[in-house]
């Protein structure tokens, strides 16, 4: 099994749908040849933060995670922007491993704006590579006068 999990999200302002391939909490990598880190039983799917989206702020984020052996204990950030590092940590305290001796690892939250749709927020994509490294990205926002369409037509 992989250990990379995509999800695609559709509609990111409300419920979204999630489709998934490959291992979805299969880990095998290692962050150091001394310890492996641990398999994620369970998670959240990160969402791109709306206010951070129409401000344009995107990022890495590097968050140091302490696990009891079962659950997230700790997470902080160590550097990124202050609006998605809170982001990442709130993620990151919804995931449960399975049982293993209490660690400490750095999770890599790479935020992303793509280029923006036509009057309209579009989808967003989250692949993940579990625990180690996520991926977030969202259509940007582009901001448009509906009723310009119309007029135009109207005049010709």
């Amino acid at each position: 099994m992989t250990p990379t999990m995509r999800c695609v999200l559709l509609g990111c302002a409300g419920v979204g749908l999630m489709a998934v391939s490959g291992g979805f909490f299969s880990v095998a990598s290692t962050q150091n040849a001394d310890s492996a880190l641990p398999v994620v039983a369970s998670a959240s799917v990160p969402f791109y933060p709306r206010t951070a989206l129409l401000a344009h702020i995107e990022g890495v984020v590097k968050v140091r995670v302490t696990t009891d052996g079962e659950r997230t204990s700790a997470a902080n950030a160590e550097s990124g922007p202050p609006m998605l590092a809170r982001a990442a940590e709130q993620n990151l305290r919804s995931w449960q491993f399975e049982e293993h001796a209490p660690t400490t690892f750095v999770a890599t939250f790479q935020y992303r704006i793509d280029e923006p749709g036509l009057c309209n927020v579009g989808n967003s994509t989250v692949v993940m590579h579990m625990p180690s490294d996520v991926q977030v990205s969202a259509q940007g926002v582009h901001t448009c006068d509906p009723v310009s369409p119309i007029r135009s037509q109207q005049d010709r």
